[in-house]
């Protein structure tokens, strides 16, 4: 039989018991009649159900040979069927018996029937009018009348829905009787969501009309059946399936599942949130963050604008935002910072802004998001300004805002008008905004503010914006007057300044500021002005006409400025006339730097003008200027040095570097393209090129690193220094961008992976490539790698980097490198025995070559370049060597020379490189024939000296890099003391003699003038070139200062120590000259923790400036005493909480004490705050007064990082120390300020009072310290104290981090309820909710515990970890194992749950977190466990689905198969009753939603709904 026979037969039957007339038709070729005809006559009514339906079946099976093809004939009949005769109540009834009736005896799959059921219904509800009854035959009513074919038409669509879904929802009621696949309970999960959802968000009309709500809920409830768990509750939490409402819903039933799925949602997302994670905002402390993002409730990562629209007024998110803003705003970190995470105002919003793209299989979740939009930004911005105009002696020092002295008040201006500068122009402030608010903030009178002109002198800075004369011209004619009104609102002054007596040059330069915008717009509108302003007008026209005679003096001659030695008046005028006539006053500026003529100076063959000597603008006067005279003075200068008409002065340059240090925000830029761009003309001069260079190498690279762009100069660089290396002659330029290159690549602390240009390779230098192992070895043992994207690349980053290098790291060194660099290094074959090979075979030839050179003969220099063969060449300096062994005076090394210099600059390396293995070889060949140690070690030494200093000829600080590199040779590092400490002619002759006339002091406080040093006197022969183009800051000491700290660290890996401290005391003045001499002690500290004794310690600080650094009182003292005490780290805490922790402004809901009493004092001196011990003058000053951290809270937590590493205590007792302080229980509130019989808050019965005590009670290991009498911290300031715990630690090595790991495992081990039995679990939950409350919630209400102070601390420790070390975050729930409570398994994984996010992005990180999570409930819930009740645990159930779907994201939506089959093998060792819960998340098609509707599991998923990509 065929198909259309079996169809012909099922439909006849199916009408027989619908009551559809059907005419009576013959079978087969006999034209024998039906059997089921034959026993029963045709009727025109539906017959009720019965069982006859299933014998006639069963008859009419046994008809046809192919049961499985006449199974699916009826699974679709039946499917259209219900379509056909849905609306008609008793046929609708018989089909549900049918269905039920087939589906029992197994005669039809209900799974397959549900997929062409829904694919029919999806029809219907999407395109009602195509569809049509399939049959022709008429249908016949109750009454026995037959009724024409039903045709569903647009009008009948709505009517249809009637029918429909309650049809359909039957159906799938009586589908779920029976045993269905994965794949139909998905699908029918699908279509009861949205249909609920179109009931919740009101597209269906009035609730009382939806009839089959119950219905659908009811199937709902079937499908979510935890007994059952045909979907796992989590789909509806999740993608497709997400029920969601606008508003809450009337019907009851409906808003108990609203109910019951935010309940769960939120029991998720507490365990996705960090304890305090609205204080977990960026602290500007430190440059790890790539982006200030928030993430979502459910821990998902929000990118773009959506983040800033998505944070609503007056909740903890807009709280948080305006805490990171405002501290942004007092520590006035990089313009790069801000240009990442400010969103623009929507004025200024002319293109979409570039939003970051979501993550993906090939995304990170670590890239940058624009979070905060202009209105947070405008409100922060008059908030700082607020702050700003209040009076100076308001406000404790410890905790003020702002400074406490006038200058440094003027400092802070200085930097906030810079900063504001820049957000004007980018646009993110829009000023009609800002204006109105601000108006508004000065009238409400909340705070009390200075009579100054303040704010008048910031608005003119910005005035000649565009965004700002936009924004002006586009309001609105009837807002101008009132605008003007709020701007003129401003001018606070109550009257003139008295400029008969001495005045301030900002106190002259306020007072005119003010009357010079008002002319400006008194000029515009004269009527306008007159009105508002009133009867002080002529006082400013006088003060205008004061201005404009004083500069008309100056042109005349009759008054002399000198612009370097201003007196206190002038300075003040010419402020105020660079905010008011630029061009003239930027003119003046430049002829007077040129007001000592103009001489010449011979550059190779050519005659190039010169500017002679002036001394420098002083930075001071600089700080006064306009921004808009600082740009223009900013070009001026960049034409007169890039444009290579002529030579700069020095203090042209000097000047130029001070005013990109005035005004950091505004005038920073990329000099290295920039200038070679603007300045194509004067950049192809090697010139100008050196310039560059030496600008960037001895003054620029501060702003830089504070700007967070050396890694983008490293590249420009590469474009340089790559070419150049093979390119012969131009040794001085190469040698300089090698050096910048050794200081930016020590100076960084990321993955460096140079990029391949078009037609160029990525091959650095030998040095180079030695250095970055170096720099990487410390960036990971000291810091980290700090991002995901940084680890992926870490791998090839070193195949780049050894694949350019032939150089064998010593045992001594390597054992010092971190695990990841020793694998790969010490795979690396020493190349050593091969050069040694070599020279055997050409040293004959070679020693012949140099003999020839050594002889004098000019004509041979040129012929060895042109025509030696390549093998020979780097060889030349070792055959000289063992030439002149023991009598270099007895050659003539001009020619040697010449040669050098012809050579590439590589070539010279090389041969520097061969020199020292070829000299440490035979000197080990001497000692065998019985030659003296010592006296071989003078001959070299003393013919190295000749070589380098005497001849000129070889580069001292490459020559120490390879004598280093080979300190597992005795001799090598030998050689190199004798080198630095032993002769004379580096330390004492150069190094003494440039500290001698540079001075101690900073470069942008010289004075001047400056005396220029000839080429070969700076630089030495060799280096000086052939050309001699002028030296400006370059010199062999300064080319040496790298290597210096490499001298040491190589000392130390040599258990030399001793004679490290020797460098260091040797080198100290010249030491003072490095950039990051800050960064080199904290590095050197951090990377050889354990192995420094005390007295290198302190010769390593005594080479900061102790005086400009934060350190606390007590820290010398303890340095050689011992043991700090507990007030020394309650101190240093503070002094973070103070300084670095963005200020707590969250309202308390209780009434909470005064700011001067957060930190309670017992100290026996009167009136000392422990954290006064700080400069607050410091805290203002601008970012190149910090050393080389950058910003001031940024030296704070690098200084206490400093002093730790100092301690001579192990880590357990530091670190036991600072965690207990931060978990400490306080005294409640209401018990600190008031009597406790008295005010003391209700604590409840269920509250474990034993945790509080045990922190200190409980605790007998030796990891823990007593408690101090000393000093107390207020509980009000207690979730700060946690915060600045946690981030001072995670800046510690990996030492400290085990410590911490094992001290805050025992604080949750010692509280002994988690592991109660006795316990129920309503007292359980109830405990556990009390003590895991936010710390600063939790301090208000008088419920801390130390539970949730611990995990706090965990949290707020992990929030700054670098990427690489989250995998040891594991060993905190791992000592804690094995888990026995449902407590002790809820608190883990709410330790454990915020870090997902962050490890979903690293697969075998997420891997592992997964099956430690999954180990630990086997712990509690396997085979062999008594489980009593699976609904307790519903929450860690939802937990685990989402953990595996916050990965899916990543991958398209979609669980990795692997994944799933990693949670299959878990789930086979839960307990029976809980394995069922976990079902889905397994890799059977047959058990598991996810795999069934996978398409790369499931080769066919049959799904109507799922989406498969």
């Amino acid at each position: 039989m065929d198909a259309s026979a079996m169809k012909s037969a099922l439909q006849e039957l199916f009408d027989l018991y619908l009551g559809r007339n059907s005419s009576v038709k013959g079978e087969g070729a006999g034209g024998r009649e039906n059997a089921t005809k034959q026993r029963k006559k045709a009727s025109t009514k539906p017959h009720p159900p019965n069982e006859q339906f299933q014998s006639d079946y069963l008859l009419l099976q046994n008809q046809f040979m192919d049961h499985n093809q006449l199974q699916a004939i009826t699974e679709s009949l039946v499917a259209m069927l219900f379509i056909q005769c849905g609306s008609h109540a008793p046929q609708a009834d018989f089909l549900l018996f049918a269905l039920r009736t087939l589906a029992r005896a197994g005669l039809l799959r209900s799974d397959m029937f549900l997929l062409a059921f829904f694919r029919a219904v999806a029809m219907v509800e999407s395109n009602p009018v195509a569809v049509t009854q399939a049959q022709s035959s008429p249908l016949v009513s109750t009454s026995g009348e037959p009724s024409t074919n039903i045709l569903v038409t647009p009008s009948s669509a709505k009517r249809a829905s009637v029918w429909l879904r309650p049809l359909v929802c039957n159906v799938m009621g009586a589908a779920l009787e029976a045993e269905l696949r994965p794949v139909a309970s998905f699908d029918m999960l699908y279509l009861t969501v949205q249909w609920i959802n179109d009931v919740a968000s009101g597209s269906e009309g009035s609730l009382k009309d939806v009839t089959w709500l119950d219905n659908c809920l009811e199937v709902l409830r079937m499908l979510i059946d935890e007994r059952k768990c045909r979907v796992p509750f989590y789909a509806l939490l999740h993608d497709q399936t997400l029920l969601q409402a606008d508003y809450w819903p009337e019907n009851e039933a409906l808003l108990g599942l609203f109910l019951d799925l935010h309940r769960r949602r939120d029991r998720i997302a507490l365990h996705m949130l960090m304890f305090d994670h609205h204080l977990q905002c960026p602290t500007f402390s430190t440059l790890r963050s790539t982006a200030l993002t928030y993430a979502g409730a459910m821990g998902e990562a929000l990118y773009g604008e959506e983040v800033a629209a998505s944070v609503q007024r007056d909740s903890l998110d807009y709280e948080k935002a305006l805490r990171c803003l405002k501290h942004g705003l007092r520590t006035n970190p990089s313009a790069d910072i801000w240009r990442r995470v400010l969103v623009c105002a929507p004025r200024h919003r002319q293109q979409q802004q570039p939003v970051p793209p979501r993550p993906g299989p090939n995304t990170s979740w670590t890239q940058p998001g624009l979070v905060f939009n202009s209105e947070m930004t405008c409100e922060a911005v008059v908030e700082r300004i607020m702050d700003l105009m209040q009076p100076i002696s308001t406000g404790s020092p410890a905790f003020s805002a702002t400074s406490t002295t006038e200058s440094g008040r003027w400092q802070e201006w200085l930097n906030f008008a810079d900063l504001f500068y820049y957000f004007m122009r980018r646009g993110y402030l829009d000023f009609l905004e800002f204006i109105e608010k601000l108006a508004g903030a000065f009238a409400s009178g909340e705070q009390s503010i200075q009579r100054s002109n303040h704010v008048t002198w910031l608005l003119a800075q910005v005035f000649r914006l565009e965004t700002v004369t936009q924004a002006l011209s586009e309001d609105e004619d009837s807002r101008k007057v009132e605008t003007a009104q709020k701007i003129l609102s401003f001018h606070m002054a109550d009257r003139s300044v008295d400029h008969s007596n001495a005045v301030s040059p900002q106190a002259k330069l306020l007072d005119y500021v003010g009357s010079s915008q008002i002319l400006r717009l008194w000029a515009l509108n004269r009527t306008v002005m007159e009105q508002l302003v009133g009867n002080r007008m002529p006082e400013h026209i006088q003060k205008g006409k004061t201005i404009d005679e004083w500069w008309k003096k100056v042109l005349k001659g009759e008054r002399f400025l000198d612009y370097a030695n201003l007196d206190d008046n002038s300075m003040g005028m010419v402020w105020v006339l660079s905010h008011t006539m630029t061009q003239p006053v930027a003119d003046a500026v430049m002829n007077w730097m040129r007001s000592n003529g103009v001489g010449e100076v011979l550059v190779g063959n050519e005659r190039i003008a010169v500017v002679h000597e002036t001394s420098p603008l002083p930075i001071a006067m600089l700080s006064g200027l306009s921004l808009h005279l600082c740009m223009r003075l900013i070009q001026q200068i960049e034409e007169q040095i890039f444009a290579g008409q002529m030579v700069p002065s020095i203090a042209m340059l000097e000047t130029y570097v001070r005013l990109l240090l005035v005004a950091p925000q505004t005038l920073f830029q990329h000099h290295l393209n920039g200038m070679m761009q603007k300045y194509q003309s004067g950049a192809a001069k090697a010139g100008i090129s050196l310039i560059l260079l030496e600008l960037l190498n001895y003054r620029l690279m501060p702003l830089y690193r504070f700007h967070g762009k050396l890694k983008q100069l490293v590249f420009d660089m590469a474009k340089i220094i790559i070419p150049m290396k093979a390119k012969r002659g131009d040794h001085r330029l190469f040698r300089l961008a090698e050096n910048l290159g050794i200081n930016l690549v020590l100076s960084m602390k990321e993955v460096l992976l140079i990029k391949k240009e078009k037609g160029a390779t990525t091959e650095f230098t030998e040095t180079l490539n030695r250095i970055m192992v170096v720099s990487l070895a410390i960036t990971i043992k000291t810091r980290g790698i700090a991002e995901f994207e940084q680890l992926l690349v870490l791998q090839t980053a070193l195949e780049q980097i050894l694949a350019n290098s032939k150089h064998t790291w010593s045992e001594k060194t390597m054992r010092h490198f971190p695990q990841t660099l020793r694998e790969v290094l010490a795979l690396r074959s020493d190349g050593r025995l091969l050069t040694l090979q070599t020279w055997q075979q050409v040293e004959t030839t070679v020693l012949h070559q140099c003999q020839q050179l050594l002889a004098g003969d000019p004509a041979f220099a040129m012929s060895f370049v042109n025509h030696s063969f390549p093998p020979h060449r780097p060889f030349l300096c070792a055959a000289a060597w063992v030439l002149m062994d023991c009598r270099p005076e007895n050659f003539n090394c001009g020619n040697l020379g010449k040669a050098l210099k012809e050579l590439s600059p590589e070539d010279v390396t090389s041969n520097i490189y061969m020199l020292v293995d070829i000299l440490l070889h035979h000197m080990h060949l001497q000692l065998q024939h019985g030659h003296s140690q010592q006296d071989l070690l003078l001959r070299a030494s003393a013919t190295l000296t000749y070589l380098v200093w005497s001849q000129e000829i070889l580069p001292f600080d490459i020559l120490l890099l390879a004598l280093l590199d080979r300190d597992d040779d005795i001799h090598a590092l030998r050689l190199v003391v004798s080198l630095l400490l032993d002769r004379k002619e580096f330390q004492q002759l150069r190094v003494q003699n440039y500290c001698r006339q540079h001075g101690q002091q900073e470069h942008w406080l010289h004075p001047g003038p400056f005396q220029r040093v000839e080429p070969p006197q700076a630089l030495g022969n060799h280096l000086a070139g052939k050309e001699r183009y002028p030296v400006f800051f370059d010199d062999m000491a300064l080319r040496a200062l790298p290597v210096i700290h490499l001298v040491v660290y190589r000392l130390i890996e040599n258990d030399a120590t001793d004679t490290a401290e020797h460098v260091l005391t040797a080198y100290s003045p010249l030491l003072r000259y490095h950039p990051t001499r800050f960064t080199f002690v904290r590095d050197t500290l951090a990377y050889f923790y354990g192995h420094l004794p005390n007295k290198l310690i302190l010769r390593l600080l005594s080479s900061l400036d102790i005086a400009k650094m934060p350190v606390s009182e007590a820290f010398i003292r303890i340095l050689n005493t011992g043991t700090p005490p507990y007030d020394y780290y309650v101190t240093m805490l503070l002094n973070l909480v103070n300084n670095v922790i963005p200020s707590f402004t969250n309202k308390p809901r209780t009434s909470s004490p005064t700011m001067e009493s957060f930190c309670t004092t017992r100290s026996t001196t009167p009136g000392k705050s422990p954290a006064s011990s700080t400069n607050s003058a410091d805290n203002h000053k601008a970012f190149y007064h910090h050393q080389d951290p950058g910003s001031y809270c940024q030296l704070v937590l690098e200084t206490c990082v400093i002093e730790l590493l100092s301690l001579p205590t192990p880590p357990a007792q530091a670190v036991a120390m600072l965690v207990q302080i931060a978990v400490r229980v306080p005294t409640p509130p209401s018990q600190a300020y008031a009597s406790a019989s008295q005010s003391a808050a209700p604590r409840s019965p269920l509250l474990p009072t034993s945790p509080p005590s045990a922190c200190t009670a409980e605790s007998s290991t030796p990891s823990s310290t007593s408690v101090s009498t000393g000093q107390t911290i207020s509980p009000f300031i207690s979730p700060q104290v946690i915060q600045a715990c946690g981030l001072l630690l995670a800046q510690l090595p990996r030492q400290f981090h085990d410590v911490f790991y094992k001290e805050v495992a025992r604080i949750l081990k010692d509280c002994w309820w988690l592991k109660d039995p006795k316990k129920t679990p309503k007292e359980m939950d109830a405990a556990f909710g009390y003590s895991v409350w936010d710390p600063s919630w939790a301090v208000q209400d008088g419920t801390s515990s130390v539970i949730g102070n611990a995990a706090a601390l965990f949290h707020a420790f992990t929030a700054n970890i670098s990427f690489e070390w989250l995998e040891n975050t594991h060993d905190v729930v791992n000592l804690q194992r094995p888990m026995t409570t449902v407590a002790q398994l809820r608190l883990a994984f709410r330790m454990l749950g915020p870090l997902v996010p962050r490890f979903v992005i690293s697969r075998p990180l997420f891997a592992k977190t997964l099956a430690l999570l999954f180990t630990m409930l086997a712990e509690v819930f396997g085979r062999n466990a008594q489980v009593h009740d699976v609904t307790e645990i519903t929450d860690l159930v939802d937990f685990m689905h989402h953990v595996v779907m916050l990965e899916a994201q990543q991958a398209g939506g979609k669980p990795r198969p692997d994944t799933l089959g990693l949670c299959n093998k878990a789930v086979e060792r839960l307990h029976p009753d809980v394995q069922h819960l976990f079902q889905h998340l397994t890799v059977d098609p047959q058990r598991s939603i996810y795999a069934a509707t996978h398409p790369k599991i499931a080769q066919r998923p049959l799904s109507c709904f799922a989406t498969t990509t």
